[in-house]
């Protein structure tokens, strides 16, 4: 199987929607986290990068000075992200400042909010080491699975995948060619992602069956801020990541995507959808916003 590539998709619509407002918990830091002050960029320790602007805002009880950076993109709307790194706000090309500052002071009382929460929410680890030793245990989709290297096997393939989806018992095995220590974490990324797959396709028909859904493929992307995109041909990509996640999570995003081929937006109708395809879609939500993609 081929090295994990980037996909760039130009008709694309990410995991979280353009009016989204997106909060990643800081990585954790043996440090102290310094004092509450008015100096914002101060709580959690965040570091304040040559790009930076300044801005004070006004919440209810006091003033605050920010630092936030900005990211040009090709989005129509703005969006915030919260992150070890403080206050990031993406926008188009053609927003002007003044309007980003606009929509900062409007969201002054919720920037103050969770600037101050990153200090007490540890970031959670996404991808694990992947050096595994014969017989360790890894999880995958919420499976407790162990990991064999033994020779003269077959490389590990589709069917191995799909049978590995049927496998019972609390904890399931993968048997591996072994391999030089060199090759052994992209032999480990191969198995996993054949895995995904399988699980993405069959969930996938899953869905389309019982709620008459039509799409055309399901790929998997190395992307290091979206979770899973949806194209205007009906064309899938997931981050190959989601593998070590929760099966309960990897469903949420892909019936987020699947629900792009009824609603190529994130309307009312769209989250409509979604709800009737993932009925505590609100829940799975935040439950995987805790993870950052970018860390991993």
């Amino acid at each position: 199987m081929k090295r994990l590539k980037q996909w760039l998709n130009t008709l694309q619509l990410s995991l979280f929607s353009d009016d989204d407002v997106v909060v990643t918990p800081p990585a954790l830091s043996p440090s102290p986290q310094p004092h509450l002050s008015n100096d914002i960029d101060s709580i959690g320790g965040f570091k304040q990068p040559a790009d930076s602007r300044p801005i004070t805002l006004h919440t209810r009880t006091d003033s605050h000075t920010v630092f936030y950076r900005i990211e040009r993109t090709r989005r129509r709307t703005v969006g915030m992200l919260i992150d070890e790194n403080g206050l990031r706000v993406r926008a188009g090309a053609r927003v002007p400042i003044a309007e980003i500052e606009r929509i900062l002071h409007s969201r002054a009382d919720w920037i103050i909010k969770h600037l101050r929460g990153m200090k007490d929410k540890p970031r959670l680890t996404l991808v694990p080491s992947l050096m595994i030793e014969n017989g360790d245990v890894l999880n995958i989709l919420g499976v407790a699975t162990q990991i064999f290297w033994q020779e003269r096997v077959p490389k590990f393939n589709s069917t191995d995948a799909k049978n590995w989806l049927y496998q019972a018992g609390t904890t399931r095995q993968i048997i591996l060619r072994k391999v030089t220590p060199e090759r052994q974490e992209q032999t480990m990324v191969d198995a996993l992602t054949l895995i995904l797959l399988a699980y993405l396709h069959q969930r996938a028909e899953q869905y389309a069956m019982q709620w008459q859904l039509n799409y055309r493929s399901i790929g998997l992307s190395n992307a290091k801020t979206l979770w899973g995109t949806c194209k205007s041909d009906g064309s899938l990509r997931l981050n190959w990541r989601l593998v070590f996640l929760d099966a309960s999570l990897v469903d949420y995003v892909l019936a987020h995507e699947l629900a792009h081929t009824v609603e190529m937006n994130h309307s009312r109708a769209f989250w409509a959808v979604v709800e009737k395809l993932c009925p505590d879609y609100k829940k799975r939500r935040e439950l995987i916003k805790a993870y950052d993609l970018r860390n991993s």
